[in-house]
C-alpha cells in the first residue's frame, strides 16, 4: 500500500519545500493542507458520510475531507476525495470557497458544494475502507439529530452562515 505524500508548510502556510509521509511524525511547527467539502442536493439537504468502524469516531457522519497530496492544490484536493470517498465527479470551479482554519499541524480548507441535480444514491460508489453509508439531511435537524464527528458539529455551528448555499 503506498502511503500518502504531503507538501509541508511553515506556520504561515508557506511551502518549506519538503514532503511528508502520512503516518510519520511531523516535525515541529510544521503544517499540511486538509480539505473538508460540505455537500448539498439543489433543495438545500446536506450530504454526510457515515465513518468506518474501524476509524477515529467510528460510524460517526460528516462531510467529505482528507489530507492534500504533494503538488495538488486545495481545490484539486477536494475534487479528488469527493470521487475517492463518494464517487461525485465535479468540476473545480463548482466547489465554493469557505473559509480556511489552522488546527493543531495542518490547515483545513472548508468548501461548498451545491449539486445541480438530485444527488442519485444508487450512482455514489462509496470508498469502503473510509465510508459505510450516507444520507441527506435537513439543514434544520442536522445539529439536533445527527450523530456528527465533534469538530465537524463545531464547524457547522461556527460556520454554518457561511457554508449554507
Amino acid at each position: 500500500m503506498n502511503r500518502e505524500v504531503w507538501d509541508l508548510l511553515d506556520e504561515n502556510r508557506q511551502p518549506l519545500g519538503r514532503t511528508h509521509f502520512r503516518g510519520d511524525e511531523l516535525e515541529p511547527h510544521t503544517f499540511h493542507t486538509v480539505i473538508e467539502v460540505f455537500t448539498f442536493d439543489p433543495d438545500g439537504r446536506l450530504l454526510l458520510s457515515k465513518r468506518h468502524p474501524d476509524k477515529t469516531y467510528p460510524l460517526l457522519w460528516e462531510g467529505t475531507g482528507g489530507s492534500i497530496l504533494a503538488g495538488e492544490t486545495s481545490r484539486q484536493g477536494a475534487v479528488r476525495e469527493l470521487k475517492e470517498e463518494l464517487g461525485l465527479y465535479v468540476l473545480p470551479e463548482q466547489l465554493r470557497f469557505v473559509t480556511t482554519i489552522k488546527r493543531g499541524t495542518y490547515f483545513l480548507d472548508m468548501y461548498c458544494l451545491v449539486c445541480e441535480k438530485p444527488i442519485d444514491f444508487e450512482r455514489l460508489s462509496l470508498q469502503a475502507d473510509e465510508v459505510v453509508d450516507v444520507t441527506l439531511q435537513e439543514w434544520e435537524t442536522v445539529l439536533e439529530c445527527v450523530e456528527l464527528v465533534p469538530s465537524v458539529r463545531e464547524r457547522l455551528i461556527q460556520y454554518g452562515h457561511l457554508i449554507r448555499p
